[in-house]
């Protein structure tokens, strides 16, 4: 009979440990401290469990992702659904600014497109189809 410990063990892995430490660490933080954590590079992708589902309806929080080179999908998935309606919202985050030069290559790996998460409502939008060519001709430098 196969041993059954494994299935049953008590505690957490180490790496189990420092995860839930990391997040009772940042799920107290204000928004402010975690925009900074971002700028600062302490902040990544896998800090996002740990932040309050209500930074995720701050436009500085997620232009602050993705200006520091997060993943994009990562973000977007974060985002808050209602903010995907705002056509000011979409049309910053599809800003040329935030893509070219230092991470327009990023842009171009990913496997995503805008239309994944934007809402039907603007999908059509002659100035969202025209920000969204845009981004899709940068030249990665």
């Amino acid at each position: 009979m196969a041993d059954n410990k494994y299935f049953y063990q008590e505690g957490f892995t180490e790496q189990e440990e420092k995860k839930l430490k990391r997040y009772e660490e940042w799920s107290s933080k204000s928004l402010e401290e975690v925009i900074q954590g971002i700028s600062n590079g302490i902040v990544d992708e896998g800090y996002y469990g740990a932040l309050s589902v209500e930074f995720w309806k701050d436009e500085s929080l997620i232009l602050s992702c993705i200006s520091a080179g997060h993943d994009i999908e990562s973000v977007f998935k974060h985002v808050r659904k209602f903010m995907w309606r705002d056509k000011s919202f979409v049309l910053e985050v599809m800003s040329e600014r935030l893509y070219h030069p230092v991470t327009s290559v990023d842009f171009h790996a990913q496997e995503f497109s805008y239309f994944d998460f934007i809402h039907d409502t603007l999908k059509k939008d002659l100035d969202v189809i025209a920000a969204f060519n845009k981004l899709s001709k940068l030249e990665p430098v």
